[in-house]
C-alpha cells in the first residue's frame, strides 16, 4: 500500500460504523440467549463477519478488515458486550486479514474469503463447542450446532461480497482498490 488516504480511512470507518450499529442488537440477542439458546447464537454468529468482508472486498487493501472491525467494535460497545466488543471484532478482522496476507494481498478471489472465514469459524466453533458444553448434548444437536455456525459464516461472506459489489457499482470505491483489467473485473463480478 503506497499511502493511506483519507478516502480509504473514511470508507472503512463508514462500513465499520454501519457494521457496529448492526452488531448492537445482535450483541443484545447473543447475550440474552447465550445460556438458554446456543442454536440461536450459532445462527447469528456470522454477523460479525459482514463488515470486514465488505471492507476487504470493496477496497482491496491491507488493513481494511482490521480498521473496519476496530470501528465496529467501538460503536458496538453500546451493547452488553461493552469494551470486549472491540477485542472480539478486532479478532475477527485480524483472522480475515490472514487469508489475504498469505497471498501478499495480490489475490482477491471470493474463494479466499470463504476459505478464510471457514478456517476462522472452525477455530471459533472449537471454542464455542467447549463453552456451550456441546459434548454433553446429542449427536444430532452437535451436528446442527456445527452446521448452523458454518452456514452463518458462509452466508455472512456471501452478504459481504454482495454488499461490496453493490457499493462498487455505485462508484463509491472508485480509486480505492488497485486497478483491475477488464478481464479481472469481469471475473470478480462473475465469482460473486
Amino acid at each position: 500500500m503506497k499511502s493511506v488516504t483519507t478516502r480509504y480511512l473514511m470508507t472503512c470507518a463508514a462500513i465499520g460504523a454501519a457494521a457496529g450499529v448492526l452488531l448492537i442488537p445482535v450483541n443484545f440477542l447473543a447475550f440474552a440467549f447465550t445460556a438458554t439458546a446456543p442454536m440461536l447464537v450459532a445462527v447469528i454468529v456470522g454477523f460479525w463477519l459482514v463488515g470486514p468482508v465488505t471492507a476487504l472486498a470493496l477496497v482491496r487493501r491491507p488493513g481494511a478488515a482490521l480498521l473496519t472491525s476496530g470501528v465496529s467494535g467501538v460503536i458496538s460497545m453500546a451493547s452488553p458486550a461493552g469494551p470486549s466488543a472491540i477485542v472480539t471484532t478486532l479478532m475477527v478482522g485480524a483472522a480475515l486479514e490472514l487469508g489475504f496476507l498469505i497471498t501478499f494481498y495480490k489475490v482477491w478471489k471470493p474463494w479466499i474469503f470463504y476459505a478464510t472465514a471457514t478456517a476462522f469459524q472452525l477455530y471459533y466453533l472449537y471454542t464455542a463447542f467447549t463453552f456451550y458444553e456441546m459434548e454433553t448434548t446429542s449427536t444430532w444437536t452437535q451436528v446442527l450446532f456445527c452446521t448452523l455456525m458454518m452456514v452463518s459464516a458462509w452466508a455472512a461472506v456471501w452478504a459481504g461480497l454482495r454488499l461490496a459489489a453493490r457499493l462498487a457499482d455505485t462508484g463509491v470505491a472508485r480509486g480505492l482498490a488497485p486497478r483491475r483489467t477488464a478481464a479481472t473485473a469481469d471475473t470478480a463480478r462473475a465469482d460473486v
